[in-house]
């Protein structure tokens, strides 16, 4: 009986929209596909995606992706779907060991700990590789997803730890330490969690970063189209804005600010993220349905709601 009731009002608030020329439950399926697209090529791939989102592969992934038989890929995807896919982007735990995934976080927790004056050979024990092998494999462009988590994990013990105080010789780190200064790494308190891994973060140093445009609204201003430079606050901000109150796509979202689509899909990842370590509601990517020849009275508007 419930479940008729329910049918039943949906049934009337599908033809209320209808009349109101608003019932859109499909919409353009290319922006989910390319973003199904950018996150396999950050190394997820498409089983895996399936997976962590719970769509069937060889139903709703091959008819948006690729299509059947002599029918291409479909022209448009459910709504909710819709949403789901776009709204996703994987974390360093959501990738199979196998996969093969950016190695900038990897290599920049390595360089930090050498400042701290770790030596290689002991990184490589912890992660449980041979040594000859994680040294090539944290200076290519791609390292595994089990490399990477065994990385991190050995940097989230020893980031702010003494070597000394761990079996470490004073010369071994002394000289660990002078490789690091020439070669000019970063020490672990220029990157936090939500910048070490993405590509397009810059280190905090002691100086105040040049170039960027001091005064106030500046966020505002840019967003009304002056020409003004941000800092990375700022482009959080600024991506933060568009992503929940525009329709720009990644693209056209990463254009504007000069940064990789990658880049803007993970910072608006690790926005939302933070935002429900924290204990508030995560902000999510609008849809927005213009409003046309609406014409219903207060009952309409109850039945359709």
């Amino acid at each position: 009986m419930a479940v008729r009731s329910a049918s039943a009002r949906w049934q009337v608030r599908r033809r209320q929209l209808v009349a109101a020329g608003q019932w859109e439950p499909f919409v353009d399926a290319e922006p989910v596909r390319e973003h199904l697209r950018m996150v396999n090529a950050a190394g997820m791939p498409y089983m895996a995606i399936c997976e962590r989102l719970g769509l069937a592969q060889n139903s709703s992934l091959q008819h948006l992706m690729w299509g059947r038989g002599k029918y291409g890929p479909g022209q448009h995807v459910r709504r909710e779907t819709a949403e789901l896919v776009l709204s996703y982007w994987p974390s360093l735990g959501d990738f199979p060991d196998g996969a093969r995934i950016d190695a900038t976080g990897t290599r920049r927790r390595v360089e930090a700990l050498a400042v701290r004056g770790w030596p290689r050979h002991m990184m490589a024990e912890h992660v449980g590789v041979d040594e000859s092998h994680f040294r090539k494999a944290v200076g290519r462009a791609r390292v595994t997803a089990r490399l990477a988590r065994g990385v991190a994990a050995v940097y989230d013990a020893w980031w702010d730890q003494d070597p000394l105080e761990h079996g470490v010789s004073q010369h071994a780190a002394s000289r660990v330490q002078a490789d690091a200064v020439r070669l000019g790494f970063q020490s672990a308190l220029a990157w936090d969690d939500d910048t070490i891994d993405d590509p397009a973060a810059v280190p905090l140093t002691d100086a105040a970063p040049a170039g960027y445009t001091e005064g106030e609204d500046v966020v505002a201003r840019f967003l009304m189209g002056e020409s003004v430079v941000l800092d990375r606050s700022g482009r959080r901000e600024v991506i933060s804005h568009l992503m929940q109150w525009t329709q720009l796509s990644l693209e056209e979202i990463a254009d504007r600010l000069e940064m990789s689509p990658v880049a803007v899909s993970g910072t608006w990842e690790r926005i939302k993220r933070r935002a429900r370590d924290e204990g508030r509601k995560a902000p999510w990517r609008r849809v927005y349905v213009p409003l046309r020849d609406l014409n219903l009275n207060q009952d309409d508007m109850r039945s359709a709601a």
